[in-house]
C-alpha cells in the first residue's frame, strides 16, 4: 500500500493562498450557491444512512442527494456516460483499485482529513473511507479439528486439504474474491492459484460463498470480516482466521467527480467522510474498520497492527484486471 507524506509547509502555504486542488478548513461549501451534493453510493442504506445523517446535522446547509448504484463497476459506468455533462458530484464506496483504473474521471485533490488515514492515494484520486479485511472462515461444526484448520493461504492449497471443498465466489462477479485473488498470486504466484482452484468450490457471487459456510454447507470458505463478526456476535458456529503468510484487505473509498458542478460541497462531503466523527460512526453503527489510524477497531475484530496485511501491487490489479481474470479462467479450466 502507498503511504502519502503528511502535509508540508508549501502545501499549506499553497491552501492559505487559495489552491483549488487543496481544501483548507475555512473553506464553506456554499458559496456561490453551491449548497447541494449528489452521491453515487454503491454501498447499502445501512453503511450509508447512519453517516448521512450525521453529516446533514453537521452541515445543514448542504442537500444530499443520494443515488444509489448496485457496484462500483455501475456507478463509474454511469460517471463515463456522463463524462461530457457530469450529474453527479462524488462517487462513494468500492474498493481503490477501482478509482484507479478510473482516474480518468476523478478529480485529484488533496483533502484535510487525508493526513489522517491508513491508506493514502500519492495521486490524492481516492480518499479512503473504511477499511475491509477478507478472513479464512470454518464452520467449526462441519470441520470441528481445531489442529487441522488452516493458517496460511499455503495450507487451503495442499492436496490433503482435510477441510472438504472451499467455497470460492469467482472474480469476474465477486470484488471480494477479485481481492483474495490478486493476495493469492501476490504471496505465492500462479501456481498457488493452480493448487487451490483444485480445492475450490467455484460459486458465482459472494453472498453464495459467505452463506455457504455460514449454513455448514461447506466447512471453509472466506469472508469479508465485519460480516463474520455480526455473524459470531449471533451465535453463528463459525472461526474466523486470518491467514499467517498475509491478510487480503480492501480500501473503501471516495472520490470527486470530474467537472461535478457542486465541486465545493464535494470536498466538504468527501472530506467528511474520513472525519474522526464519522468513522467513529462507521465503527460503532456500521461495525466496519475506520480507514483512520486514530479510531480504534470495532468489538471483536483484532487491530489493524496483530495483521500481516499483504502489499499488492494496486497498479497492476487495476490495469491488468482483465488478464488476472482470464488466467485464472484458465487455472480453473485446467483443473477440470
Amino acid at each position: 500500500m502507498r503511504y502519502a507524506t503528511t502535509l508540508g509547509a508549501g502545501l499549506l502555504a499553497l491552501a492559505l493562498t487559495g489552491c483549488s486542488g487543496v481544501l483548507t478548513n475555512n473553506a464553506t461549501a456554499g458559496q456561490n450557491g453551491d449548497n447541494t451534493v449528489t452521491v453515487y453510493s454503491v454501498s447499502g442504506p445501512e453503511v450509508t444512512d447512519p453517516i448521512l445523517n450525521e453529516f446533514k446535522a453537521k452541515h445543514p446547509e448542504i442537500k444530499v442527494n443520494k443515488i444509489g448504484l448496485p457496484g462500483t463497476g455501475e456507478a463509474f459506468a454511469r460517471v463515463r456516460a456522463e463524462k461530457d455533462r457530469p450529474l453527479g458530484d462524488v462517487i462513494w464506496g468500492g474498493s481503490s483499485e477501482l478509482y484507479t483504473a478510473n482516474a480518468d474521471l476523478i478529480t485529484p485533490v488533496e483533502l484535510p482529513n487525508d493526513a489522517a488515514t491508513v491508506a493514502k492515494d500519492p495521486n490524492h484520486i481516492w480518499h479512503a473511507t473504511d477499511l475491509l479485511f477478507q478472513a479464512i472462515a470454518v464452520n467449526t461444526d462441519k470441520f470441528p479439528d481445531a489442529a487441522k484448520h488452516p493458517k496460511t493461504f499455503e495450507d487451503l492449497a495442499k492436496p490433503d486439504f482435510s477441510g472438504g471443498d472451499i467455497a470460492f465466489a469467482t472474480p469476474k462477479s465477486s470484488g471480494t474474491s477479485y481481492s483474495l485473488l490478486t493476495t493469492m498470486v501476490t504471496l505465492h504466484d500462479w501456481d498457488y492459484v493452480n493448487r487451490f482452484v483444485r480445492n475450490a468450490r467455484m460459486l458465482d457471487g459472494s453472498t453464495a460463498m459467505f452463506n455457504m459456510v455460514k449454513d455448514g454447507e461447506v466447512g471453509t470458505s472466506f469472508i469479508n470480516e465485519d460480516l463474520g463478526a455480526k455473524w459470531l456476535a449471533a451465535g453463528v458456529k463459525i472461526k474466523l482466521i486470518y491467514p499467517e503468510d498475509g491478510v487480503s484487505s480492501q480500501t473503501g473509498s471516495a472520490g470527486i467527480i470530474k467537472g461535478a458542478a457542486h465541486e465545493a460541497a464535494a470536498k466538504t462531503f468527501v472530506d467528511f467522510l474520513m472525519s474522526k466523527e464519522a468513522q467513529q460512526i462507521m465503527v460503532d453503527q456500521v461495525q466496519r474498520r475506520s480507514s483512520r489510524n486514530d479510531v480504534s477497531a470495532p468489538k471483536g475484530l483484532p487491530p489493524v497492527e496483530q495483521l500481516k496485511r499483504a502489499d499488492i501491487d494496486e497498479k497492476w490489479a487495476s490495469e491488468q484486471k482483465d488478464e488476472i481474470l482470464a488466467k485464472f479462467d484458465d487455472a480453473v479450466k485446467s483443473a477440470g
